[in-house]
């Protein structure tokens, strides 16, 4: 947890500052009291109007002071555990982007949501209790027991009796509440989860009409994360109880103690040992150092939250990156539009054989070529190895000559861009998400790459065109909509390497023709990869690649695959082929 602290490094000044003027706080917290005392046993008595008065004035200064000291402490703690806490958050947020696909899924969206949100609040929390309320809850305590024994040493009797049993009670609780702390945390994980799944997942869970069984399994993790939380608030309900006992039971020795000896006192004609104000300045300390230790309590308790909540937000910094960035200067290449495979072979983490097997072939710039096979024959694998979101297990992939794992990602990503088959949009206008390919793109080249993509029509039919603002994840939108709009966003970056990954398979075949007829014209330069679940969208591609249990069976051009690979005759034959088709 102290590892985490580090981000307070910034704002030092506040962290200081805050504990500085809560001191001032308490401060004059004792010393109202010290007034109070003296305004009962000499003010009031002395019926000395000037006297009263000065005590009353000088009451209203150390309030004065008092509330400023408080508020500026709350300020600068503010400051420093919303900065600490922003930071934090950003770091957290930048090493998640940079995990891998498989990293993420062991941590999943939901625990991630949870860390960067949850986790990082608690931390917050801790700070800003750390440098103001574990100050003033240290000062209150040790202050008035000082004060306290200062009044008259048989009050000491009473802290004796009264501290221990209010310490015990922390020690109980504490032993029974800390260790949920952790279990809250997982089980908030996996509200969390049920609830992105769900979001995400709306379409399916209403066309299958899930609702219910949704509603239940949410129910269910919801229930079991409430009754955890519910379970650590009964014993911080059953702690409270306790505490006001002993407070109670306190106040009523120092009025004892006290009265007795202001009773003796007036017996015997003589000064009582103790007054009536030292005994109601006593009876204040008492209260302060009582509740003083339940805030310890209290902040014990988000203490433990903040060491379960640090822990897991350290998992995520202290993860190792699995894909790492080389030391290439891009300066040095002398190809561009290049991929080749060399001898590759890949096996996804904690699984058991290979999805690839000695994977070779070479693509040369401006070369359109396809990828074809059965389902989970390895082509989306294949495409994924190019722009590293996993790295080869064996062999190697070389973009412009250049193993893959010596760029640095984000010069390696640049040279390539990618439309998936499930797109992903963003909440603004059209032409927003199109320029998220490429920032700063002019509405020249935004147009351009609409057209291409054969996405203008249906643009333009909008009543506010490129201006038509997208719902999030794109719901307003047709998936062929989408789809175009994805691939518009790749074409828009001008990349020398572009990969569809099934990207048109929303579109009817006519405009998938007229698509790849517009690329051809435009972008002709480019090196163009297509994994393609149709012959018709393979077929027109310089060369295609026939994969088959994550090896290549052939790489050829469609008319000498019809000629003489089994696996390709087969896959033409139960889509394309017709009576008199060749």
């Amino acid at each position: 947890m102290f590892k985490l602290l580090r981000y307070l490094k910034k704002y030092w000044w506040a962290a200081i500052l805050a504990p500085i003027f809560m001191i001032i706080e308490v401060s004059m917290d004792m010393m109202l009291t010290g007034q109070m005392q003296q305004m009962i046993d000499y003010g009031i008595p002395s019926k000395d109007l000037d006297k009263i008065l000065t005590i009353g004035f000088t009451m209203i200064a150390i309030v004065f002071i008092g509330v400023v000291g408080g508020f500026l402490s709350g300020v600068f703690a503010n400051i420093a555990s919303c900065k600490f806490a922003n930071d934090l958050r950003q770091d957290v947020f930048k090493k998640i982007m940079h995990l891998s696909y498989d990293q993420t899924d062991d941590f999943s969206t939901g625990s991630l949501v949870t860390r960067v949100t949850n986790d990082i609040t608690q931390m917050q929390n801790f700070v800003a209790q750390m440098i103001r309320m574990f100050v003033r809850s240290f000062g209150m305590f040790a202050l008035g027991i000082v004060f306290t024994l200062t009044i008259n040493i048989k009050f000491a009797i009473v802290l004796a009796v009264a501290l221990p049993l209010e310490i015990l009670a922390m020690i109980l609780f504490m032993r029974k509440a800390f260790p949920q702390f952790s279990i809250i945390q997982t089980k908030l994980d996996k509200v969390n989860t049920v609830v992105h799944e769900n979001v995400s997942g709306a379409r399916v869970v209403k066309a299958f009409s899930k609702e219910d069984y949704e509603d239940a399994r949410f129910k269910r993790v919801n229930g079991d994360y409430a009754d955890t939380l519910l379970y650590v608030n009964k014993l911080l309900a059953l702690l409270m109880p306790i505490f006001m006992i002993i407070v109670y039971f306190a106040q009523i020795a120092i009025y004892s103690i006290g009265g007795n000896s202001i009773l003796g006192g007036y017996n015997n004609g003589t000064e009582p040992e103790i007054l009536l104000g030292q005994t109601s300045q006593a009876i204040t300390y008492i209260v302060m150092i009582c509740f003083s230790l339940m805030q310890f309590g209290m902040i014990f308790s988000n203490v433990a939250r903040a060491q379960a909540s640090a822990k897991r937000i350290n998992e995520v910094l202290d993860c190792p990156l699995e894909i790492v960035d080389g030391d290439l200067s891009i300066d040095t290449l002398t190809e561009s539009g290049t991929v080749e495979f060399k001898n590759v072979s890949f096996q996804y983490p904690n699984t058991n054989g290979n999805v690839l097997e000695n994977i070779s072939f070479k693509i040369n710039k401006g070369e359109t070529i396809a990828i074809v096979g059965a389902t989970g024959s390895g082509k989306t694998t294949l495409v994924n190895l190019i722009t590293r979101f996993y790295d080869v297990t064996g062999g190697e992939v070389l973009v412009d000559n250049v193993n893959v794992k010596e760029y640095k990602q984000v010069d390696l990503r640049n040279k390539i861009a990618i439309a998936l088959q499930k797109s992903e949009l963003f909440a603004g206008t059209i032409a927003e998400n199109i320029a998220w390919g490429k920032p700063g793109a002019t509405i020249e080249e935004i147009r351009l790459a609409a057209d291409i993509a054969q996405a203008s029509e249906f643009i333009l039919s909008k009543e506010q065109g490129f201006d038509e603002y997208v719902e999030e994840k794109g719901t307003s939108l047709s998936g062929g909509q989408k789809q175009r709009l994805s691939i518009a966003r790749a074409i828009v970056k001008k990349p020398e390497i572009l990969i569809f990954d099934d990207a048109s398979s929303a579109l009817d075949l006519v405009t998938e023709a007229n698509l790849y007829k517009a690329m051809r014209k435009h972008i002709s330069d480019t090196t163009k990869i297509v994994v393609a679940q149709r012959v018709a969208t393979a077929k027109n591609a310089d060369k295609i690649i026939v994969l088959d249990g994550g090896e290549i069976v052939d790489f050829d051009t469609h008319a000498n695959l019809l000629k003489n690979c089994e696996v390709y005759q087969d896959i033409y034959n139960s889509q394309l082929k017709r009576e008199g088709d060749e």
